[in-house]
């Protein structure tokens, strides 16, 4: 057993909920049916230019903003499996919704991680009130992403605290958030960087402006800008010039939470397009009879299938605190495939009746496009897979 562990390979393989798990995913999926799903399409095209508090009212309510809080504060402190079972119904419901709560997960994570008793006394139980409230977790600017190295957002040492000047842009949650956790450096001179995370109340930071984006229209994306502003050491998350790993702990967990995302507008759009299939009758009988529409339609839900247990094994891996890093992003990045060709393999099949806006398959399409995006790109998840082989 111990050679085998040594090799990478997983000691048990299980693929079966447990029955917490399953009256976990019945109740969510019976309050977004009644509560979110019927108003999505509504919501979609009110949310392009103000931020309803509707849906996260929906999720405060039943402690599934952070549902991986732990306990202590006052939380669900579920597993990462469980949470993403819950994101991947949160998801089929109004992607745009699932991509607030990611959103304020990744804000979170490295407090949960790296943060101190008292921040987290005083920034988790936030989001397990009945008060809807969201987090931003800041990291991309407008002239770098992925190569965080070249991060132009500084931090300075001053008498009366830290100085944080710069612009980060495309945060999810940005304009809403209580709090945004800031990526910044210490770019002086010559001196080796530094790199710190921070937590930056509203009222702080300036809102730009905000994002139109092609799908996800419920969430909010906007550009912040930090002008000199001034926090103290209590907002400092970690240990001094311990960002750098505390960021890709970060994203490595997220990246997971993203690829159930994915898993879940998948679902949404193949269950859709099924039940059209199976209704629509062409030549007297219904298309789905045909080897050309059920063919297609199969290996939807075989990817789908593939992608989800992807996501199950990555967040198994960390659940037992094993290394996740490369099943984290083979999730991510094949979700993020498998979404994007169940969505347009959906319009194909609907043709004109998935084209037009006021079908929810329209909203899918649109919303599959951003998770080979954000918390990293598809490319730069190939780069890390490769990297670990």
């Amino acid at each position: 057993m111990v050679e085998i562990e040594e090799r990478g390979i997983i000691s048990l393989i299980g693929f079966e909920m447990t029955e917490e798990q399953k009256k976990l995913v019945v109740k969510i999926r019976d309050i977004l049916d009644a509560e979110v799903r019927p108003y999505v399409l509504d919501m979609d095209g009110r949310c392009k230019d103000s931020f309803d508090w509707g849906f996260v009212e929906v999720l405060a309510r039943n402690n599934l903003i952070a549902p991986i809080i732990p306990k202590e504060y006052g939380g669900r402190g579920l597993s990462y499996v469980s949470l993403a079972l819950v994101i991947e119904e949160i998801a089929a419901a109004c992607a745009g919704l699932a991509a607030c709560m990611v959103g304020t997960l990744y804000a979170i994570l490295p407090i949960i991680i790296g943060g101190t008793r008292e921040q987290k006394e005083q920034y988790l139980p936030v989001f397990v009130s009945q008060k809807p409230a969201l987090a931003s977790f800041a990291l991309t600017e407008p002239k770098g992403g992925s190569d965080i190295e070249t991060l132009e957002t500084t931090y300075q040492y001053k008498a009366e605290g830290y100085s944080i000047n710069g612009i980060k842009d495309y945060v999810i949650n940005g304009a809403v958030a209580d709090f945004v956790t800031v990526y910044a450096n210490s770019k002086q001179g010559k001196q080796r960087c530094t790199y710190q995370f921070f937590i930056v109340p509203k009222g702080q930071f300036r809102v730009n402006k905000i994002r139109k984006t092609l799908g996800i229209n419920y969430s909010n994306t906007s550009q912040l800008v930090f002008d000199n502003i001034t926090v103290t050491e209590k907002n400092i998350i970690g240990n001094y010039d311990s960002a750098y790993l505390l960021l890709n702990q970060t994203l490595d967990l997220g990246r997971a939470l993203i690829g159930a995302i994915e898993v879940g507008i998948a679902r949404a759009a193949y269950e859709l397009v099924l039940k059209y299939a199976q209704e629509r009758e062409q030549f007297g009988r219904p298309i789905y009879s045909n080897q050309g529409i059920s063919f297609p339609i199969a290996k939807m839900a075989t990817e789908i299938d593939a992608a989800r247990f992807m996501v199950w094994r990555a967040c198994s891996f960390i659940d037992q605190e094993g290394d996740y890093t490369q099943a984290s992003s083979m999730a991510k990045v094949f979700a993020s495939k498998v979404g994007q060709n169940v969505t347009s393999t959906a319009i194909d099949i609907m043709g004109a009746a998935g084209y037009i806006d006021d079908n929810l398959l329209n909203v899918y399409f649109r919303d599959s496009k951003v998770c080979s995006i954000v918390g990293g790109t598809d490319n730069i998840q190939q780069m890390i897979i490769a990297s670990l082989l």
